[in-house]
């Protein structure tokens, strides 16, 4: 079980006990609704799993409320008097704010958004130039200058705006996300922070990294769908076709 799902049921218990112990000083207000693309809306808090909660014990609270794990293609995390979050737990390692994803699904999104993907096809030639080159290692970061991304904030805006908020490569959600909810589920409430769709993109940009991998590549590959696309981004390296994009944020 990684963090984001430790924290989801946490954050998700967390808010329960908020919304029926009828709170009105919590950092959205009185609770009127609470829901997610599961079964949140038809649970009740339990008032004998307050230790539970304060020890943060994820399993418990879990099992004993029945807590469901959004599905991995919901952008919305947890929906808060009707607004739409996507959970970042800042608790623990970098969190992927793109999972691996190949060319095709990066196509797909360029398609979507009104970009071309021609763009991006430049910043990886560049990329694996700088890996040869032994310039850059695998994970590249914003912060480093010679990070193949970092001249492209401008373009790369609606493409990862996209993937937090909007969907996957594979196509749009059907709950979508309204705003970003930054936490850290061993210290609430003092860790939430929200963010909107433009205050969140400037606020990670220069705190990305970016990697391509072998994970995320169709296990056929190079005899699949969309291989001429694939092969665009993709080279062998130790004995792995690595040509999946992935990027995070810590």
């Amino acid at each position: 079980m990684n963090v984001g799902e430790i924290s989801e049921f946490c954050f998700k218990a967390y808010m329960l006990r908020q919304r029926d112990e009828n709170r009105e000083d919590t950092d959205f207000g009185k609770i009127y609704e609470l829901s997610d693309d599961v079964n949140l809306v038809d649970i009740d808090w339990e008032p004998s799993l307050k230790q539970s909660l304060d020890d943060n014990d994820w399993e418990t609270l879990r099992d004993e409320l029945r807590i469901g794990k959004s599905r991995s293609k919901a952008k919305m995390d947890i929906s808060i008097n009707k607004t739409r979050y996507s959970m970042k737990d800042v608790g623990g390692s970098p969190y992927a704010i793109v999972n691996h994803t190949a060319r095709p699904g990066y196509e797909n999104v360029c398609n979507d958004v009104g970009v071309s993907i021609k763009e991006l096809d430049i910043i990886i030639d560049e990329y694996w130039k700088l890996r040869e080159e032994r310039i850059i290692t695998e994970d590249v970061k914003n912060s480093d200058d010679a990070c193949p991304f970092l001249s492209h904030k401008a373009y790369m805006k609606k493409i990862i705006e996209y993937f937090i908020f909007t969907g996957t490569g594979s196509g749009k959600s059907i709950h979508p996300a309204d705003k970003v909810l930054e936490l850290n589920y061993k210290k609430l409430p003092s860790s939430l922070r929200v963010y909107d769709k433009a205050k969140y993109y400037d606020k990670i940009w220069s705190r990305l990294i970016f990697s391509v991998r072998s994970k995320g590549m169709p296990k056929t590959y190079p005899v699949c769908k969309n291989a001429a696309s694939i092969r665009k981004w993709t080279k062998k390296r130790d004995g792995k076709y690595k040509g999946a994009l992935h990027i995070r944020y810590k």
